[in-house]
């Protein structure tokens, strides 16, 4: 058989009969698009059967994938190219040289065996594209062998347009994907990389790790690594290269992971780099012992507003659930309070329906201004002072009186008229009760307070009087003056000499 490239498509291209080359209408129309440089025509999907995807090119007998090759190379405007099939194996050498010549493809992807041809194949593609932006390997094989194929490809383009790759439901082992991770070291601005539903262990962690740890600038945000076969020495590994990373979304849910695992994540979550905002664990039965290691690793952060796991599934007793109350609210003190987590919106399902009912009002005022505010006033009726009063005095008593106008300013909208006005009452005892006590714990500095403030007021007044006093004397040489009345001679006016004479007196 004629052996059909790229040139023997160009020879013919002009005299062709569409209709020849394909064994359908639709197959035919879309030749036509890519033809016509149709700038509607976005996707195309290569398939064995007509999924009712728009654009799908169906592979039948009588079809020719060479001529799909050739008009995909010549296109402008295709933006996604899906392959579920090669049909029979025929021509995909001329198919895979006319992706190599596209330049518009921002997303492709592969869902079906290679059939023994090689990933290298498409290297000029990732090296010449500067428009494509993920690469998605999905549901086939990927051995050792295509692995390697695959950082090759990589490693060889270093398409720097690359930003998201996924390889899931392949199988993929941990020493598969530790030589992919190694040619990821070149990829600095990939921002999401799924690999769910593989197999990469202890070994493809280690070799993630390296990866992040040896990335300058790291702009992955989401890694997703649900159901990996991951176990706690994996776990380890990957978290001491997170350390810079920039993620904001983890996902760990189905693999192997206990509350010692969770436990390597706490220098991550409490450095002031850290700024992961979700962390998904289902399918992970990690107990009490987990729920505390998660609860201690957390306190402190500032970013992570989600914790999804399932409650039935993760093992948590009350135990588990007592530390994540204390990590949002530790009722022993008010500045215990303040210290504890304010940031976490979401504990448990998405739903939070297994959730405890106090966990889920402290997540609740997390999502009010000045949290910390409304979980005081909820813990603690009545505020002790007294810890104050030997190191601060007075000092603090301002900050206390804008403090409880914080609590008055950042009470819900949502509340109806009659309990706001029932909340502000309270508010309002309570802050007088912490005056009181200032007054109370230091009566004698309240009292040499009061005149102080007196006087500092009086002084003020007479200052105010002052001015006043030249302005009158301004305006009355200024009407003297309009009028042509003499002026009166320094010292002889009788408000001046009054003034004079009762500051003598």
């Amino acid at each position: 058989m004629e052996r059909r490239d790229f040139d023997y498509y160009e020879a013919r291209a002009r005299d062709v009969k569409l209709e020849d080359m394909t064994s359908c209408e639709d197959n035919a129309e879309i030749l036509q698009r890519l033809r016509d440089q149709d700038t509607f025509l976005k996707i195309i999907t290569i398939s064995n059967d007509d999924d009712n995807y728009m654009g799908c090119f169906v592979i039948g007998e009588g079809n020719d994938i060479g001529w799909l090759g050739y008009f995909i190379g010549k296109s402008k405007y295709l933006e996604q190219l899906r392959i579920d099939s090669w049909g029979e194996g025929e021509n995909i050498e001329a198919l895979i040289e006319g992706i190599n010549r596209n330049q518009s493809i921002s997303s492709l992807y592969i869902g079906t065996n290679l059939r023994g041809v090689s990933f290298r194949n498409l290297t000029p593609f990732f090296r010449n594209s500067n428009s494509l932006t993920r690469l998605e390997l999905n549901n086939f094989e990927v051995g050792l062998e295509c692995a390697q194929s695959i950082a090759f490809v990589l490693d060889e383009s270093r398409c720097q347009s690359l930003k998201q790759i996924a390889i899931e439901d392949s199988n993929l082992s941990g020493e598969g994907f530790a030589v992919i991770a190694t040619a990821l070291r070149s990829y600095p601005q990939l921002r999401d990389l799924y690999l769910e539903n593989n197999n990469i262990g202890l070994m493809g962690c280690t070799a993630l790790g390296e990866t992040l740890r040896g990335w300058e600038t790291s702009n992955l945000m989401t890694l997703d690594l649900d159901n990996n076969g991951i176990d706690d020495q994996g776990l380890q590994a990957l978290a001491a290269g997170m350390a810079d990373s920039a993620l904001t979304s983890l996902r760990l849910s189905g693999n192997l992971i206990t509350g010692v695992g969770l436990r390597s994540l706490s220098t991550y979550f409490q450095s002031e780099s850290c700024c992961l905002k979700t962390l998904n664990v289902y399918r992970i039965t990690f107990g009490d012992e987990g729920a505390v290691a998660l609860a201690d690793a957390l306190m402190g952060n500032k970013s992570l507003t989600s914790l999804y796991f399932n409650s039935v599934d993760s093992g948590i007793t009350d135990v588990g659930w007592a530390a994540f109350s204390r990590l949002l609210c530790d009722t022993s003190n008010a500045n215990n309070i303040y210290l504890s987590n304010h940031s976490i919106l979401k504990i448990g399902e998405y739903q939070m329906v297994n959730t405890p009912l106090d966990i889920r009002e402290y997540l609740e005022l997390n999502g009010r201004p000045h949290p910390a505010i409304h979980k005081i006033l909820k813990s603690h009726p009545d505020l002790d002072m007294e810890p104050f009063f030997f190191q601060w005095k007075l000092k603090l008593l301002p900050v206390v009186i804008n403090w409880f106008r914080s609590a008055r300013s950042c009470m819900s909208p949502s509340t109806g008229l009659r309990r706001k006005s029932t909340q502000r009452h309270i508010l309002q005892n309570r802050e007088l009760s912490a005056l009181y006590k200032f007054v109370r714990g230091m009566p004698a500095l309240t009292v040499v307070a009061y005149w102080q403030q007196l006087l500092a007021n009086v002084q003020t007044r007479r200052l105010w009087l002052d001015e006043e006093r030249r302005k009158l004397d301004f305006d009355e040489e200024a009407a003297r003056e309009r009028l042509g009345c003499r002026p009166r001679s320094e010292g002889s006016s009788d408000l001046g000499s009054g003034a004079k004479r009762r500051r003598q007196v």
